[in-house]
């Protein structure tokens, strides 16, 4: 049975996963800063970020590595030192697993997915964004990416690791993530609410898919390389909120919050709901990628339990 080793497990993506790895027969481990709160089908390694220590055991077991570790970037203000947490937690985690690596020529270890971000982009309008484009240069999330994808750079250079990162979209669930934020003005009977002129690309991707992504990225020993996860379908921020609307049988109308307000409170954290990346999904297709849910209202119909007309 292959092992996958997963880092930041317990979040959104990392749970659902963990779930979806299992049913396929995969033996999954998990490395934590608590391992002691583990269930019995999951095995469970510590490790310490800010300690520089992990368990060198994990890497004895696993077979792949998922690494989905990191401080939110929703989770607080952008105070200095959360900025300098969201993008340490990323680097430095990455740096220890490979350090790890490096000092266990033994390891089993055959493949790296590591998570991205569609941030990596910035701000682009309507133009079409594909793998090869260049970052944005002076915007906290780009620049944030690009650090977080150079960490991956030595388990190809030095490692000789076969590596595929995933620049993840907007993630879809009923459990967490952007979606229950959204949709909670119109599940309270008011309308529901867009951000600026709402004309921003949102470029977003259902739960399930992205995990079958993952383990894509796994199981085909082609893929290698950075690959937007993202559905093929991206959306206006407006044109999400009506759809959302009218998934839940509410009326179809949505009001602005304006781009000053937002900023007001929010400060350059804004820039998660006012950025537009209108992102291409061809490279995953083109490896051999199939989408259960390529447009927005038949992925909010199965969340919601709806039935898409």
């Amino acid at each position: 049975m292959k092992q996958v080793l997963i880092t930041g497990a317990s979040g959104l993506i990392g749970s659902r996963l963990t779930q979806m790895l299992i049913e396929k027969g995969f033996g999954v481990l998990h490395l934590t800063r608590n391992p002691n709160a583990g269930t019995g089908e999951v095995k469970q390694y510590a490790w310490n970020v800010e300690k520089g220590t992990i368990d060198s055991a994990a890497l004895e077991n696993a077979h792949a590595i998922v690494h989905l570790a990191g401080a939110g970037i929703a989770a607080h203000r952008w105070t200095p030192h959360y900025r300098r947490q969201i993008i340490e937690s990323r680097t430095q985690s990455a740096a220890l697993l490979i350090q790890a690596l490096q000092n266990n020529p033994a390891h089993k270890v055959e493949v790296f997915v590591g998570a991205s971000a569609i941030g990596y982009y910035g701000n682009r309008n309507s133009q079409l964004l594909t793998e090869t484009d260049a970052p944005q240069k002076g915007d906290f999330l780009s620049e944030t990416t690009q650090l977080w994808e150079t960490a991956y750079a030595p388990l190809t250079d030095q490692l000789n690791i076969r590596t595929a990162i995933l620049r993840i979209g907007i993630v879809l669930s009923a459990q967490g993530g952007a979606l229950p934020q959204t949709d909670l003005p119109l599940r309270m009977g008011a309308p529901g609410v867009y951000f600026g002129n709402g004309s921003q690309y949102y470029s977003w991707i259902h739960i399930d898919d992205l995990c079958r992504m993952f383990i894509a990225a796994i199981e085909n020993s082609q893929m290698s390389g950075v690959y937007n996860a993202v559905a093929p379908q991206p959306v206006t921020n407006k044109e999400f909120v009506l759809t959302i609307a009218k998934t839940l049988g509410r009326w179809a109308i949505a009001l602005p919050v304006p781009r000053a307000a937002l900023h007001l409170a929010m400060g350059q954290m804004a820039d998660i709901v006012l950025h537009s990346a209108r992102v291409s999904a061809q490279k995953i297709t083109t490896a051999g990628f199939t989408f259960s849910y390529p447009e927005l209202p038949a992925a909010l119909a199965q969340i919601y339990g709806k039935t898409s007309e």
